[in-house]
């Protein structure tokens, strides 16, 4: 996890409209990738939780050679860019990829990923204390179960290709920019975002869009990684629900990630990954903590 070495009473909350969109303030000077020394057009940017020993935050990937650059991190002030940010009302739809979900065996499963969705939303503490970053309650629709298996390896630009045919055949609803998708895989199946970046390897999940700001937007969540996505038990669920949290909190607030809150190189709950406390929301979910820029503390739920 990556390690910021100020004191909390040190982030300013300042708003900042200075950081062009798709070029963040990290990389916007770059202009030749720092792994294979090509030139480079710009950064594609992906919200990233990643597993133990690797670093969480937004990850950039040159284009066209699609390396990840491995940037110092900028000063952790908490910055607004102008990009989206969620708003009341905006809506959450579960996709359940494959017929594994639709099993009896993967019945509860399913109900309880989906109620931790709605008790994660609804939370006025931990989803309602995002109103200081301008951002509101969701509502969630009816989940829905796309019966077509994926491969068993799966990249991040087929998941994208994947919904964008969704959308356009009336698969899943077209929420627009005023939703996001979660998108939940079945066992067995790996996505990559690069050849070397692959889940459970260096990352748990993350959050990503197919046309910067304009969406549509989505989370990715592998089923749950056996080892280091989950620093508080060994339930699966509880793995899952830190990840979920932590990419419904940081799509919000950072919907094109990099356009919208971001503390340095880290979205909101990054920077408290770094500082982990094992944190439960009333109804009992596990979730991942995000920073309170008005308390200059991490989110403490029981």
């Amino acid at each position: 996890m990556s390690r910021i070495q100020r004191r909390d009473s040190d982030l300013s909350s300042e708003f900042s409209n200075t950081t062009p969109k798709g070029r963040c303030e990290t990389c916007r000077n770059i202009s030749t990738c720092n792994v294979c020394g090509s030139s480079i057009s710009g950064f594609e940017h992906i919200g990233v939780r990643a597993t133990a020993g690797q670093e969480s935050g937004i990850w950039h990937f040159a284009s066209p050679c699609r390396h990840r650059n491995q940037l110092r991190s900028t000063p952790a002030n908490v910055k607004y860019n102008g990009g989206p940010l969620w708003k009341k009302g905006y809506t959450w739809q579960s996709i359940y990829w494959g017929t594994y979900f639709t099993s009896s065996s993967a019945s509860a499963w399913v109900a309880s990923v989906e109620k931790a969705i709605i008790d994660i939303e609804s939370d006025k503490t931990y989803s309602g204390g995002l109103s200081q970053y301008n951002v509101g309650i969701g509502k969630v629709s009816p989940l829905i179960n796309v019966k077509t298996a994926p491969a068993a390896k799966i990249s991040d630009a087929q998941i994208k290709q994947a919904l964008s045919g969704w959308i356009a055949s009336g698969t899943v609803p077209d929420v627009g920019g005023q939703g996001a998708y979660n998108i939940f895989l079945p066992p067995g199946v790996t996505v990559s975002l690069t050849p070397l970046e692959a889940s459970c390897a260096v990352f748990c999940d993350y959050h990503n869009t197919v046309n910067g700001s304009n969406g549509p937007f989505y989370t990715v969540e592998p089923y749950p990684c056996a080892n280091g996505c989950n620093q508080c038990t060994d339930n699966p669920l509880d793995t899952l629900t830190q990840g979920l949290s932590e990419e419904l909190v940081e799509l919000k607030s950072d919907m094109n990630p990099g356009t919208g809150w971001v503390i340095g190189n880290l979205e909101l709950c990054d920077y408290c990954d770094a500082k982990f406390v094992c944190n439960r929301i009333s109804s009992g979910e596990y979730v991942n903590s995000w920073y309170d820029k008005n308390k200059k503390v991490c989110w403490k739920g029981i």
